[in-house]
């Protein structure tokens, strides 16, 4: 039973993290829609993604290893299913893929590091 809190504490706390960086990223691409141009978020982005490969390299592994858990917890319980009840499989396995997830999230936003995105913000609205 203990199990079972600390996985939903778990699912709680990356769906709030996923959900974070996903209202932040909306914001910075209706920012950028409003403000700029198509062009500029292009530069921008380029120059960013350009500036830190390693950054975006480590976004996407994380999100190959959600897929990849993802992936190996449906043939699990599949495989399971036979034998034992498989809800114990996807209750580790989905809280690991959740927890990869916010970390693609986390990382591809760049919600650690939201001071980039601020100041291209600021810059398009003082443009105008």
């Amino acid at each position: 039973m203990i199990g079972n809190d600390i996985l939903g504490i778990v699912g709680i706390i990356t769906g709030v993290i996923i959900f974070i960086s996903t209202v932040g990223f909306v914001y910075f691409m209706l920012s950028a829609y409003k403000h700029g141009s198509i062009k500029d978020t292009n530069k921008f982005f380029g120059s960013y993604m350009f500036n830190n490969p390693k950054r975006y390299i480590l976004a996407f592994s994380f999100l190959v290893i959600a897929a990849v858990l993802l992936a190996i917890a449906f043939i699990a319980s599949f495989i399971a299913s036979f034998f034992i009840n498989p809800l114990s499989i996807w209750e580790i396995l989905s809280s690991a893929t959740l927890i990869a997830l916010a970390a693609f999230f986390v990382v591809f936003t760049s919600m650690d590091h939201p001071k980039a995105f601020i100041n291209y913000i600021k810059f398009l609205k003082n443009k105008k």
